[in-house]
């Protein structure tokens, strides 16, 4: 596979990139790198959980 320039800054970027705590990328990010098959209703009640205000 060749990558040109333009995408190897793409996939640094990408890799390197931090998001806040409470961002939904963050969130389908460990879903992405999950090594288990997860249900349909496991990912709403992790979502449902992730989108809950936290009490300080």
């Amino acid at each position: 596979m060749n990558i040109t320039a333009y995408h190897a800054k793409y996939f640094a970027h990408e890799l390197t990139r931090r998001y806040a705590a409470n961002s939904l990328q963050k969130f389908t990010a460990s879903l992405a790198d999950a090594q288990v098959d997860l249900n349909p209703h496991q990912v709403e009640a992790a979502l449902f959980a992730f989108e809950s205000p936290k009490d300080p």
